[in-house]
């Protein structure tokens, strides 16, 4: 029997921490909970954005989407500069 290769996942710590930082200086700026911005991301609790404020969570292109539409931004407001 063959051995399957193990899967490797990238995972950018200080870059998801970076983006869980602007996620939440956003979201403060518009005195808004992290209840108030999971709502909006269709969301049942807090807990996701927490993680994503974290920079806990490695989540996807398509839920950073939704944060930034929630926020009233482009995606390309919530990566970090350079």
């Amino acid at each position: 029997m063959k051995k399957q290769s193990k899967r490797v996942y990238y995972r950018d710590d200080a870059f998801l921490r970076k983006i869980g930082e602007k996620v939440r200086e956003l979201r403060l700026a518009k005195n808004m909970t992290q209840m108030d911005l999971a709502f909006k991301c269709h969301d049942k609790d807090y807990s996701q954005i927490n993680r994503v404020e974290l920079g806990k969570v490695n989540f996807s292109v398509s839920y950073l989407t939704l944060i930034a539409e929630a926020l009233g931004v482009t995606p390309h407001d919530l990566l970090p500069k350079k």
